[in-house]
């Protein structure tokens, strides 16, 4: 090798056509299926949720006086549960199915899935945001009216509302923390894929 008529040009280029490892494509169908099987499981949990919210809410307005300001809150929390879950199903309609896929399709459906649910929790935080203020506006224009009104159950469920708020935050920060990476090291596969 110490040759000084060898061709380290042809040495070099021989060594870059080499194929690399590829991609694995049956641990790529194992994490599409796992991820796949934990996404039902949680639209089923929040289509569950909301139909226990929906009917939290219809007890709580049977038992609130008509008079009182939280019964518009409940009657526009109805219509935003459902159109918040229904606006989730959209998003995720052509992502719970991955049988039968190649590896190219899988790629594009795991980035989809990454991109759904930075989506998801980044704007399902700004919606909570801005309900908790139309509550909070709702709640303390209707104050001056209720002079015998107990405010403290209106903190009470104001704060509520105020940490879960916060713990969508939370989440949001996490799995954008979590999906970002992911988002780079699946375009580096599909870059593979693609030159491969």
């Amino acid at each position: 090798m110490s040759d000084a008529d060898f061709d380290w040009t042809a040495l070099g280029d021989e060594w870059r056509a080499q194929s690399g490892a590829g991609i694995d494509v049956d641990r790529l169908r194992e994490e599409v299926g796992k991820r796949g099987r934990a996404l039902r499981k949680a639209v089923y949990g929040e289509l569950s949720l909301t139909v226990a919210t929906l009917a939290a809410i219809a007890w709580l307005m049977l038992k609130t006086a008509p008079s009182d300001a939280m019964l518009l809150v409940f009657a526009l929390l109805i219509p935003t549960s459902i159109g918040f879950q229904a606006w989730s199903l959209w998003l995720r309609r052509r992502q719970l199915r991955d049988d039968g896929l190649d590896a190219a399709a899988m790629l594009e459906l795991e980035i989809d899935r990454a991109n759904t649910s930075l989506r998801y929790w980044r704007y399902g935080t700004w919606f909570g945001v801005l309900l908790i203020l139309v509550v909070f506006a709702i709640v303390i224009g209707a104050l001056p009216q209720e002079h015998a009104r107990d405010v403290h159950g209106n903190t009470g469920a104001l704060v509520g509302g105020g940490l879960g708020v916060l713990v969508s935050a939370c989440m949001a920060w996490f799995k954008a923390r979590r999906n970002i990476p992911r988002l780079a090291y699946l375009r580096e596969l599909q870059e593979q894929l693609r030159d491969g």
